[in-house]
C-alpha cells in the first residue's frame, strides 16, 4: 500500500494539534501512555496524556485525517490509562460544573469488521463512556473527524441495504439526525487525493444524536481540488443522570477504492449486528 499525499497548506502541525510529526518503523510501539501502530504505510499515533490530540492517521509523515474527542480543554484531567496490544485506553475527568467522569477506548484492527486484508485496509473502532458524579448533568459530547479528501458520498444501512447519495457532493455544510426506532448505520465514505484507498466513517443511530459535516476547500498545487471536511458526531442525550452509564461507537475503515463500494455494505451491516451496549 502507497500512499502519497503533499498538502502544504494544512501541515501535520496545523491540523495535528500537540502530536508528534515524525513517525517510527517498528510495527507495534507503546511508551508510557503513547501508543503508535504501522500497518502498510499508514502510522496510527494515540497520546492517552493529551485527550484533546485523539488518534492521528498519518501516511509518508503527512496528515490525512484525525479523530479526536472534543473535550472542554481547560477542564479535562487525565486520570488513568492502559495499553494492551490493538487496544489503548484512557479514563478523564471533566472538572467543571457538568462534573462528568469519561472513558475512551482505542481499538485497531476488530475483529468482527469484514475488512481483513492487512496491506489495504485499517479499522479503527471508538468506543465512548460518559457519566456523571451530579444526580443531573449535561452529558453531551462530540467526536470530530477531520479528513483531507478530494470528495464525499454519505449512505444510510438500513433493511439490508446501503443506500447512497445520488452522487459525491462538496457538502460545505450538512446535519443527518439519528432518531430512528430501528437500528440504522450512517456511512461517510472519502476520497483521499493521491490514495488507492478510501477512508470511510461509520456510526450508529441508537448511540448517536446527530451529525454535522463542513468542508472548505485546501489552496495548493499539490492537492487538486482538496477539500479538509469536519464531521461531528454528537453522542449522548442531554440530561444524563448519576449512576446511567452511557456509552456509543464510532467506526473508521481504510479500504478499498471508492467505486468498489460492497465493502461499505458489508462494514455497515455487521457494524449493526454487533449487539448494544449496555448502558
Amino acid at each position: 500500500m502507497f500512499f502519497k499525499m503533499q498538502i502544504k497548506k494544512s501541515t501535520t502541525q496545523e491540523i495535528n494539534r500537540g502530536l508528534y510529526t515524525n513517525t517510527t518503523d517498528k510495527k507495534v510501539h507503546s511508551n508510557s501512555f503513547e501508543w503508535i501502530h504501522k500497518i502498510g504505510s499508514v502510522t496510527t499515533r494515540v497520546d492517552l496524556q493529551e485527550p484533546g490530540a485523539g488518534m492521528s492517521l498519518t501516511s509518508n509523515d503527512t496528515l490525512f485525517s484525525m479523530l479526536r474527542i472534543l473535550f472542554p480543554e481547560p477542564f479535562v484531567i487525565f486520570k488513568d490509562g492502559w495499553i494492551r496490544e490493538h487496544d489503548a485506553t484512557g479514563i478523564y475527568a471533566i472538572n467543571d460544573a457538568r462534573q462528568l467522569q469519561t472513558s475512551v477506548l482505542w481499538r485497531l484492527q476488530s475483529p468482527w469488521c469484514p475488512v481483513k486484508d492487512l496491506e489495504t485496509s485499517l479499522s479503527a473502532e471508538l468506543i465512548l463512556s460518559n457519566q456523571t458524579l451530579r444526580e443531573q448533568s449535561d452529558g453531551a459530547l462530540a467526536v470530530e473527524c477531520t479528513v483531507l479528501a478530494t470528495s464525499v458520498r454519505t449512505a444510510i444501512w438500513s433493511t439490508d441495504t446501503l443506500a447512497w447519495e445520488t452522487k459525491p457532493m462538496e457538502l460545505k455544510n450538512y446535519r443527518r439526525d439519528c432518531a430512528h426506532e430501528d437500528v440504522t448505520v450512517q456511512c461517510l465514505l472519502f476520497e483521499l487525493p493521491g490514495f488507492k484507498q478510501s477512508l470511510a466513517l461509520f456510526a450508529r443511530s441508537d448511540e448517536i444524536h446527530h451529525t454535522t459535516l463542513t468542508s472548505t476547500p485546501i489552496e495548493g498545487a499539490n492537492a487538486p481540488k482538496a477539500r479538509e471536511y469536519v464531521l461531528k458526531s454528537h453522542f449522548f442525550p442531554t440530561i444524563i443522570e448519576k449512576g446511567v452509564l452511557h456509552r456509543g461507537r464510532f467506526l473508521a475503515v481504510i479500504g478499498p477504492s471508492q467505486a468498489e463500494k460492497d465493502w461499505c455494505l458489508r462494514t455497515a451491516d455487521a457494524f449493526s449486528r454487533q449487539p448494544p451496549l449496555l448502558q
